[in-house]
């Protein structure tokens, strides 16, 4: 659900601005709704605390991936609040910018290697020592059959080795320009393959020199970093409030908008009231747009996951996470299709919970509950690890198989779930816009209901029986006529009597798309039967798969049985799982929200407040 939220406009003397907003960052509850900045002056202090924080933001990334890479564990060490914040950050920055310029020296100096290392091994000044007695040596390249056995009587020509069809070859001349041979002239080496490699040992010392300092950087320092980057974060998003104030009365005072959620205003108000301001509070109106903090219990928060994945909804609309999320479990579990993977799940997310990091934590939790649901699901449609549990033997399972269904039955299943959800969806439209605009306006709604629910029990078997032919007809009649006259007339109540020939126009529109629609939407549902059943085929293909290329060798048989097992499963069960994922995550988006008249275009609560402490 969306917690209520209070609205206050402040009126502050400009003198006392700066120390009002000090005072709504310590309350550290008012969300205050900030003005586009537009174009930042460079030379401003809000410009050089966003680039200070960019650069420490990069920082703390690199450090915290070298304590990821290196199972750093959380060090309990203190954080320096006194340290030089600008000395620490240039020190960091030229320790990384350092290992980088290490990194390409390394990669220059192998290029070197690699290149005369066809050339052998030779000091540079024996080939200087030959040149002042007249003698000049030059480095060729060709490829192997275009080299000239002639070259060897002209020039001395000595082959000195291959790289790949490369032939790679010396001519000696008493004349310092290359001979004129039809082969590529090669530079001569500054330094011999010996030297080369002294130098890439020295290089590669320095660099681990430095990863040694990055690493301690890494566990000593990274916290420290952390606080400074919080505090640089406050200051931006002081400057960034001081900024939102509207100016009035030749600038002498500034007015200020923000929300506070129901629960703390009372808090609030009574603090305020002790501060030299004037400020109003009231209820938000529809034109406003307050922020949106859902507060959900522990089952459906776990599933703002998903839902923050496509919008936050209206403040004036209504949150949908706690009504799709028993759905989304459903129908992740059909799609698994298998107990098994369900199993593996459930000990991988139970690990994962064990994060101290709250989205980590809060990601675990939601695989909790999907991995219950895959359980649960995949032992209905009858499979563990491909396994088909009616095949069991086992006297325990007996009373258990009565729940498992045939595929047929796991198809209307699957149906009527889908069903289930676009009847829940429109009975959930019908409701929020009475509460929101009033009974008119969800007439449109309730007579789509009537259509779809007066109809189908029409078709029920024990209430056709009971009734005549023309009796049944004619109730089809009444319930069609009244629940299109709701739809034709309502869909637009603003306009009152003189709307009438657009709103039908407008209504037989919408009662086209719906009727079409409708189709569509239900027989989406039809992916939740066909993914749970491609997975248990592909699990069932793979045991056969192990059983089958597995040799008749003891020992032999079971290590490749193994083998296949846990590759096939595991690729199946990394395919599934993100179908899985995705697929609910569209029927909930696409189909669900759209019957259920999903609002979106909610701004987060994020209230004002200082984080380094």
């Amino acid at each position: 659900m969306i917690t209520r939220m209070k609205k206050y406009n402040f009126l502050i003397y400009y003198k006392d601005y700066k120390h009002i907003l000090l005072k709504l960052r310590e309350l550290g509850v008012v969300h205050i709704v900030q003005k586009q900045l537009g174009t930042i002056q460079e030379d401003s202090e809000l410009a050089r605390n966003l680039s200070i924080e960019k650069r420490l933001h990069n920082v703390v990334e690199q450090l915290n991936f070298i304590s990821i890479e290196h199972h750093i564990k959380e060090h309990d060490t203190q954080i320096d609040k006194n340290a030089d914040a600008n000395l620490l950050l240039e020190y960091v920055e030229s320790l990384f910018a350092e290992k980088d310029k290490l990194q390409l020296e390394k990669e220059h100096i192998q290029r070197e290697i690699d290149k005369i290392t066809p050339l052998g091994e030779f000091e540079p000044e024996d080939i200087h020592r030959l040149e002042r007695k007249g003698l000049f040596i030059h480095l060729h390249e060709v490829t192997e059959s275009k080299f000239e056995t002639q070259w060897i009587e002209d020039y001395y020509a000595v082959k000195l080795g291959m790289n790949g069809s490369l032939l790679y070859f010396a001519t000696i001349t008493k004349d310092p320009i290359p001979p004129p041979i039809e082969a590529d002239d090669m530079r001569l080496p500054d330094k011999s393959i010996l030297n080369w490699k002294i130098d890439l040992i020295n290089c590669e010392k320095a660099r681990k020199d430095i990863e040694n300092e990055l690493n301690n950087t890494a566990k000593d320092k990274i916290e420290t970093l952390r606080y400074f980057e919080k505090r640089v974060n406050d200051e931006i998003a002081f400057e960034k409030v001081e900024l939102s104030g509207d100016t009035a009365a030749e600038e002498k005072l500034l007015i200020l908008e923000g929300y506070v959620p129901e629960e703390n205003e009372p808090e609030t108000t009574n603090i305020l009231k002790n501060e030299a301001l004037y400020f109003n509070v009231s209820t938000p109106q529809p034109k406003d747009n307050p922020p949106v903090k859902l507060q959900n219990n522990r089952f459906a928060k776990a599933f703002e996951l998903i839902a923050n994945l496509y919008d936050k909804p209206n403040y004036h609309a209504f949150d949908l996470t706690p009504f799709f999320a028993p759905f989304y479990v459903i129908f992740f579990g059909l799609c698994m299709g298998d107990c098994g993977y369900g199993l593996l799940l459930l000990l991988l997310s139970v690990f994962i919970k064990r994060s101290k990091q709250g989205f980590i934590q809060t990601a675990g939790q939601l695989g909790i509950y999907l991995s219950i649901g895959a359980i649960v699901f995949g032992f209905i449609s009858g499979t563990f690890f491909g396994i088909q549990i009616p095949e069991l033997s086992f006297s325990w399972l007996n009373p258990l198989k009565t729940f498992i269904l045939d595929e047929k039955k796991l198809f209307f299943f699957a149906l009527i779930v889908g069903g289930v959800q676009i009847i829940y969806a429109i009975i959930i439209k019908a409701i929020t816009q009475w509460l929101r605009f009033g009974f008119s306006y969800s007439l449109d709604a309730f007579g789509w209901l009537l259509l779809l629910l007066g109809n189908g029990a029409l078709l029920l078997p024990d209430i056709n029986s009971k009734l005549y032919p023309s009796s049944l007809a004619l109730l089809h009649y009444f319930i069609t006529a009244v629940a299109v006259g709701m739809m034709l007339f309502f869909n637009n109540p603003v306009k009152g009597i003189k709307g009438i020939p657009g709103s039908i126009g407008t209504g037989l529109f919408g009662l086209y798309n719906k009727l079409t629609g409708i189709l569509g939407d239900f027989l989406s549902y039809i992916r939740l039967f066909a993914l749970g059943i491609s997975g248990s085929v592909m699990g069932l293909v793979f045991n056969e798969l192990a059983q089958g290329f597995a040799p008749d060798i003891v020992v032999l048989r079971e290590l490749v049985m193994i083998v296949i097992l846990l590759f096939g499963h595991g690729l199946n069960m990394f395919i599934n799982g993100l179908g899985s994922l995705i697929h609910p995550m569209r029927l909930t988006f696409v189909e669900f929200y759209k019957n259920a008249g999903f609002e979106g275009g909610g701004k987060p609560y994020t209230p004002f407040v200082r984080t380094a402490r």
